[in-house]
């Protein structure tokens, strides 16, 4: 039995409604739980970042989300963050808050999410993607041609620990059209996503 694609719509969040907010929200409160983030909640972050957004339509936050049924059941969040690397800077596509329903894994859904936002990155949007994983993960990402950062990867702007690395993952990984990803330190400039 052939299955079906999965189809990918884009959710930009400078524009983004209460009811996909809402729809979103669900399901990475589902995936992602937390006792202080329900799906208002994580639909309240989701909204903060399109309204925090100031630059080009080419880069503006998007969310990628599978429906089924009125509801969300796969999402990849895409938004710019600006990296301090070896005295310049480089903005690279965040990604962050992939998730596909529990009820619905095994169906490529969260491939498709993920195919959908490295696109911003083929098209030349973004130099590069960069985000955290585990281990468990990491083959996925590795069959689609992500690599593993070596880099030490720090906050500067960290009040506690500014030479930690702020991301919580086991693995940080980068996606690219091409080459020139930089030596040394890469500085996230915050938190970790």
């Amino acid at each position: 039995m052939k299955t079906m694609q999965p189809t990918v719509s884009t959710c930009r969040l400078t524009r983004l409604s209460e009811s996909d907010a809402l729809a979103a929200g669900a399901l990475l409160a589902t995936v992602f739980q937390r006792p202080d983030r329900g799906p208002v909640e994580r639909a309240e972050q989701l909204k903060r970042i399109g309204a925090g957004y100031i630059g080009p339509d080419a880069r503006e936050p998007i969310s990628f989300v599978v429906w089924e049924e009125g509801r969300v059941i796969a999402h990849a969040l895409t938004y710019e963050r600006t990296l301090g690397v070896v005295g310049d800077e480089l903005p690279v596509m965040a990604l962050a808050m992939v998730a596909s329903d529990p009820e619905c894994r095994g169906r490529g859904l969260g491939a498709a999410v993920v195919h959908a936002a490295f696109a911003r990155v083929d098209a030349g949007a973004f130099p590069f993607a960069l985000f955290q994983t585990s281990h468990k993960v990491r083959p996925f990402y590795e069959q689609i041609g992500c690599q593993v950062v070596k880099n030490p990867i720090v906050n500067s702007l960290s009040e506690t620990d500014p030479e930690a690395n702020p991301f919580w993952d086991e693995v940080v990984m980068r996606y690219a059209s091409g080459e020139g990803w930089p030596a040394g330190v890469i500085d996230l400039r915050g938190k970790g996503y």
